[in-house]
């Protein structure tokens, strides 16, 4: 019994399943998997694999929300256009207004 939900964990590991992940699915501690896992002899490399993998996926979220905060900026980007236009729309209203 140990050594299958052993060897169903391993394979999780290497398919790209968090420890966590692997808890619930095997219904087994974290506390044993993850002491488990440390005993894998290539446990080392497909820690480096995802830290690497992490990495590259950060990278990419970073850069597609600095292209939104940049596609943003430039929407909302207060233009010499914009400031006359909303200076005209001001002096309208006020000239319409009565003072009494």
């Amino acid at each position: 019994m140990e050594s299958n939900w052993q060897d169903k964990a391993g394979s999780y590991y290497r398919d790209g399943l968090k420890i966590s992940e692997i808890s619930l699915l095997l219904d087994v501690s974290r506390h044993s998997i993850s002491k488990f896992l440390k005993t894998l002899p290539d446990q080392e490399q497909i820690r480096q694999q995802r830290k690497a993998e992490s990495l590259k996926n950060r990278r990419k979220y970073k850069t597609k929300k600095q292209k939104m905060y940049r596609a943003a900026a430039s929407i909302l980007a207060v233009t010499p256009e914009s400031m006359r236009r909303e200076h005209e729309l001001a002096a309208i209203e006020l000239s319409r207004e009565r003072y009494h």
